[in-house]
């Protein structure tokens, strides 16, 4: 534990010079000392490059931190190796803006000579890079969270949303929604573009295939913190659904209960509340509901080992689905390694991970190629917060099993 911390510190030093060159061990390079102790040498093969192209100084900072930490959770599971090769992890900030992304995927691609990129967070970022990629160097790019199905205008077969579309999160949640009998709700959103796609899936399972009706649709500002015009204006309604995060998520639960509104309240994406924010709302969130494509309350073996780690290099701290999403971006791409005998050419990856099924903490995926992309068919969870041993935070209630996450057109099929 002790070693690790060191590590980990060591690891945070070289970060603020731009790149992360992360230490690693090989278990074949095992040596032993005069006095001995046992001692592991560095793996001497050819390093295996992975960008990271994230908006650090910008709105998207604390999602960008919450998927760095996954990074360096995955990197620790693996050693810091990967078949005697160390794994080294080039982070650039894009302040997540678009001409920025390409300009540093420009020079990670083309000055560090990545093997794969995992991001941009950002979609028009993400979107921006991918392009790029596919009139560069053709490598494959693994996003972290969800993405517009505008996404695919760009994708070119090179990108890799393992968390599927918007669309299908809407959806899904829409579907549970009526299928909890309720048949009236409210919906309030942040302008931003996740909100529409979201609310069309829910519109789809909840209005055109479950019969509900919504009373009340707002977007507003981004930085709106003072949510006041709009509760007053609010009908009744069976529940209000919401995609607020930031600043802004647990002031808008706490006007809301305090102006008397009593639909219950649902948000579309359960990483817009940490238990940070669940615990600044106390008995406001409770009973919450929400949908998110990882808990780290899922119960099941691979969770248990992939949470114990993230804990060992955060103490105190639970890994949250962005990072989750950003440490299952490596594992796929490590995975596609195992299957090629570590061949890294950007063509024959795509192939391997094209197709490929694997276990993770939040059940099995099974990536697909869908129009121009790939994604994956998984678990969707529903989600309730709920108090757990003196901690607020987000249960799975109910699954839908091995869905397609997919674009409006297809969600549902």
């Amino acid at each position: 534990m002790h070693r690790k911390l060191l590590l980990f510190i060591a690891l945070l030093a070289v970060l603020a010079f731009g790149v992360l060159s992360l230490g690693c061990e090989d278990e074949a390079t095992t040596e032993t000392t005069a006095a001995g102790t046992e001692t592991t040498a560095a793996p001497t093969g050819e390093p295996i490059k992975i960008g990271f192209d994230v908006g650090l100084t910008s709105f998207m900072a604390y999602d960008v931190e919450l998927a760095e930490k996954g990074l360096m959770t995955a990197l620790a599971m693996l050693d810091d190796q990967f078949d005697g090769r160390p794994l080294e992890a080039y982070v650039e900030d894009n302040a997540s803006d678009p001409v920025i992304a390409v300009d540093k995927a420009r020079k990670l691609v083309e000055s560090d000579g990545i093997d794969v990129m995992v991001g941009p967070i950002f979609s028009p970022s993400a979107k921006a890079v991918t392009e790029y990629l596919a009139t560069s160097s053709g490598i494959p790019q693994i996003s972290i969270v969800g993405q517009p199905s505008e996404n695919l205008e760009t994708a070119n077969g090179l990108a890799f949303m393992h968390t599927g579309f918007f669309d299908s999160h809407g959806y899904y949640f829409g579907k549970y929604l009526a299928e909890l009998g309720y048949k009236t709700a409210n919906v309030i959103n942040y302008d931003d573009t996740p909100a529409y796609a979201l609310t069309d899936g829910l519109r789809k399972a909840f209005v055109t295939e479950g019969g509900g009706e919504i009373l009340f649709e707002e977007y507003v500002p981004l930085d709106m913190v003072d949510f006041s015009a709009y509760l007053t204006t609010m009908p009744d309604a069976d529940v209000t659904v919401h995609w607020i995060f930031g600043n802004g998520a647990a002031p808008f639960c706490q006007q809301y209960s305090d102006y008397g509104l009593k639909g219950r309240l649902a948000t579309t994406m359960s990483g817009n509340f940490g238990d940070d924010t669940l615990a600044q709302l106390g008995d406001v969130g409770l009973g919450m509901l929400a949908c998110d494509f990882y808990a780290y309350t899922l119960d099941n073996p691979l969770n248990d080992a992939f949470v114990a780690a993230f804990e060992e290099l955060y103490p105190g701290e639970k890994p949250h689905p962005n990072g989750y999403a950003a440490w299952q971006a490596v594992m796929l791409y490590i995975e596609a390694l195992k299957a090629t005998d570590g061949d890294t050419t950007p063509e024959t990856v795509i192939a391997a991970m094209a197709n490929m099924s694997l276990d993770s903490p939040a059940g099995n995926i099974q990536m697909v190629p869908y129009q121009t992309a790939h994604i994956a068919k998984r678990d969707f969870h529903m989600l309730e917060c709920q108090d757990v041993d003196g901690v607020l935070t987000w249960v799975p209630v109910k699954s839908y099993e091995q869905v397609l996450l997919g674009t409006l057109d297809d969600v549902g099929e």
